[in-house]
């Protein structure tokens, strides 16, 4: 595990991992503020990790594997948190989850067959994840429900779209292999 202490953005990953719990505790005290800081720096270091990573070549497999899940976890954090208090409507994160996890299972299935299939993220998993970030932002500073609501739908019809086009992407790219 020493490799992983190597290099900056690894540490900024593992650094957002062990904001999850800070984040999680702060919303349970109900403190607003608080939770937004630690929301906000997760992003801040989200974005610093992979400018760094790209910039001077240092993307190694436990960022490309950890960066991803410590996106989810903070953002399936503040979803779950804000529908247990109500703030979104409590459908919303259990579908982000059910995406994630499908594209989860995909992968792993992916990889197990050992098939050349590119599974990054692309520019639609890319603008979900922008999206849902702006609705966290939005509840944050506590925009009319009403209008959060059709954000968060938006959101997740973009988590949709963005599995369906991972799957289409799987096959042509199978097909293209054949």
């Amino acid at each position: 595990m020493g490799f992983v202490f190597r290099n900056i953005p690894n540490l900024l990953t593992l650094l957002r991992m062990a904001a999850v719990p800070v984040f999680a505790s702060q919303m349970m005290k109900e403190n607003l503020m608080g939770a937004m800081v630690v929301f906000l720096a997760a992003e801040i270091t989200d974005v610093l990790d992979g400018i760094i990573a790209r910039h001077y070549n240092i993307i190694t497999l436990f960022g490309k594997v950890a960066d991803p899940l410590a996106d989810k976890l903070m953002q399936l954090t503040a979803l779950f948190m804000f529908a247990e208090s109500n703030r979104i409507p409590g459908v919303i994160p259990w579908l982000v989850l059910a995406k994630d996890l499908f594209l989860l299972i995909s992968g792993l299935y992916i990889i197990n067959t050992k098939e050349k299939v590119d599974v990054s993220s692309k520019w639609f998993g890319k603008l979900a994840s922008v999206l849902i970030f702006a609705a966290i932002m939005l509840v944050f500073f506590e925009a009319p429900r009403a209008i959060t609501d059709v954000i968060f739908w938006v959101c997740a019809g973009m988590a949709l779209f963005a599995a369906l086009m991972y799957i289409r992407n799987y096959f042509n790219q199978v097909k293209n292999n054949a």
